[in-house]
């Protein structure tokens, strides 16, 4: 019996070193970014900011990539419009909020986690050079990560900074998360988020 286990848990643990093809990886990582923001979504627990700024980008019919090669000047006055209309937003109470947050983190653990696997196994996820059809932002899963886990992350996104396989704008977004998410250059980095 116990060899019978012993060999279902051996088959099982190969599934799971699978080469996934970008098609398998896309579905993936777009699930991710769901679980990701399941429940910040149900609510809008987090900043809106970035929801109101792809809809600018659709009304001005801007696709993500070109508006990452506007100049940082056009970057800045989408950004400001974007962050005054999120900051119209009608909060949620402190009970719900707590309630859903402790149910994301749940996620947020499971997220991450799933997400350095896919990270040391085939490099940063470029969703566009994958040709995804569904929206996934990997940047985010990161910018969500448990304190657990940012010391990994950290030597996990500067070794992909140094292979090239990251943008500027989502390294310096986890940089901001991981480093305690203490200065203001926030409002800098969102905009340049690709």
């Amino acid at each position: 019996m116990k060899k019978i286990i012993l060999l279902l848990l051996v088959l099982a643990s190969c599934k799971t070193w699978k080469q996934l093809n970008n098609s398998e990886l896309c579905d993936v990582i777009s699930n991710l970014h769901l679980q990701d923001q399941y429940y910040r979504g149900l609510q809008e627990l987090e900043d809106p900011f970035f929801i109101v700024l792809d809809s600018l980008m659709d009304v001005n019919n801007l696709s993500r990539s070109e508006y990452a090669k506007l100049p940082e000047k056009e970057q800045l006055a989408f950004g400001k419009i974007a962050r005054k209309i999120a900051d119209t937003k009608p909060k949620i109470s402190k009970v719900e909020e707590d309630s859903l947050m402790v149910l994301q983190k749940v996620l947020d653990y499971k997220t991450t986690e799933k997400l350095l696997e896919i990270v040391k196994k085939y490099g940063f996820p470029d969703t566009e050079k994958l040709k995804c059809e569904n929206y996934a932002a990997p940047f985010l899963i990161f910018g969500h990560a448990p304190k657990k886990y940012w010391k990994e992350i950290d030597k996990v996104i500067e070794k992909e900074k140094l292979a090239n396989r990251i943008g500027e704008g989502d390294y310096k977004y986890i940089k901001w998360h991981i480093g305690g998410r203490k200065d203001n250059e926030i409002d800098q980095i969102q905009i340049q988020v690709n």
